[in-house]
């Protein structure tokens, strides 16, 4: 008998988070004056879309300013920064989808290193799994030898 899988989602309530512009710099040490310039640029947008309201931003856009602001600290410039960031918004949006589609549970072998495996699916009659342990991440594959 075959199983079916929960469809894997995103939580509701990350949709609802509304995060001030103080709380913003707070999180991730971008000045209101940065932010203002970002989003008069076009590389970041408020909730409200008025420059004279108050500034209000979404989880996603926290998580945009955050990765701006590491290619910045890497050295890169502005625009640099913005354009490696969106490339990792599309790169992590592929992971995501990989795994919605291929991951078919996950097994919990050390709860306190947070260690396990990823069940992968089958793949030339050997089953995969992304593993990571105490030696790090790694995939195994196993079953009969073909």
């Amino acid at each position: 008998m075959s199983e079916t899988r929960p469809k894997m989602h995103k939580p509701h309530f990350f949709q609802d988070i509304r995060i001030g512009i103080g709380d913003m710099c707070k999180i991730t040490g971008v000045t209101g004056r940065q932010l203002r310039y970002w989003e008069e640029r076009g590389y970041i947008r408020s909730l409200s879309g008025d420059k004279n309201s108050v500034r209000k931003y979404s989880w996603e856009m926290l998580y945009k300013v955050g990765s701006i602001k590491h290619f910045i600290d890497e050295g890169y410039t502005l625009a640099k920064a913005v354009e490696k960031s969106d490339l990792r918004e599309k790169e992590m949006k592929i992971v995501h989808r990989f795994l919605r589609s291929a991951m078919q549970g996950v097994e919990i072998t050390d709860l306190e290193h947070l260690y396990g495996k990823v069940d992968l699916g089958d793949c030339n009659g050997k089953r995969v799994y992304g593993v990571v342990d105490e030696q790090g991440t790694h995939l195994e594959c196993i079953g009969e030898e073909q």
